[in-house]
């Protein structure tokens, strides 16, 4: 609606006001209308971009994977930057788990999230879905780098700012569950890694937590490097 109104003021078929005109000088400037991004109370509506051309080429990418899930049904990994609300979807798993479980009388209260990361590098090799919780993708390390080959993080490869880690999977345990797999994650313990939306590293934009393998270094190692994990680079 915003671009049709754009279009009709540089025709003069309606009055150019300075919101408008703003919106012009942006869209001119390569850059995303802030009208596009955010309400006029400040509250983000849609995903913010330095281009104009990353924030359609997103555009374009997350209708695909919605149109693609209407049509084909559920996909068998998820693209983690394409959910506005990702805390949402989130509790979205943990309650699915918590149904699957209902003999079990496990409570949505008691459930926590639990992540692993797979051996899968790209979506296409996912062939089916898991038992429990989902498959996501579409994840960047800030600060080091994953090895498959050690299942444990690694320290960034020189002049590489971001690493891609492999596709995750996304379940629901209990409390007591994940006290149990502490020892999973070798004699240093596992890092609590953030999660956010964007690299800018506010409360605003953070997602969750997952915990990584840290098997060579402790984890404070991580922490003092500001290791995260990024949905977006830019």
């Amino acid at each position: 609606f915003s671009l049709t109104f754009m279009m009709q003021a540089i025709r003069g078929e309606v009055t150019i006001t300075a919101a408008v005109q703003d919106a012009i000088n942006q869209v001119y400037d390569a850059r995303v209308p802030r009208t596009w991004t955010h309400s006029p109370g400040g509250d983000e509506i849609s995903w913010i971009c330095p281009t104009l051309g990353l924030w359609y080429s997103g555009l374009v990418a997350r209708d695909d994977q919605l149109a693609k899930w209407l049509r084909e049904g559920r996909p068998h990994s998820f693209w983690m930057t394409a959910f506005f609300n990702a805390q949402g979807f989130l509790t979205a798993v943990q309650q699915e788990v918590t149904r699957a479980h209902a003999r079990d009388k496990w409570a949505l209260d008691n459930m926590v999230v639990h992540t692993e990361i797979t051996e899968f590098d790209e979506p296409s090799q996912v062939r089916s879905v898991p038992k429990e919780g989902v498959y996501a993708h579409g994840l960047f390390l800030d600060g080091a780098a994953y090895s498959k080959a050690e299942a444990s993080l690694i320290e960034s490869t020189p002049k590489v700012l971001f690493a891609a880690i492999p596709l995750m999977m996304i379940t629901a345990v209990t409390k007591a569950q994940k006290k149990s797999m502490q020892g999973d994650y070798g004699p240093n313990g596992p890092y609590d890694c953030p999660v956010y939306k964007y690299p800018a590293r506010t409360g605003r934009y953070f997602i969750f937590e997952v915990q990584l393998p840290s098997r060579d270094k402790p984890p404070l190692h991580y922490t003092l490097r500001g290791t995260a994990l990024l949905c977006a680079t830019e």
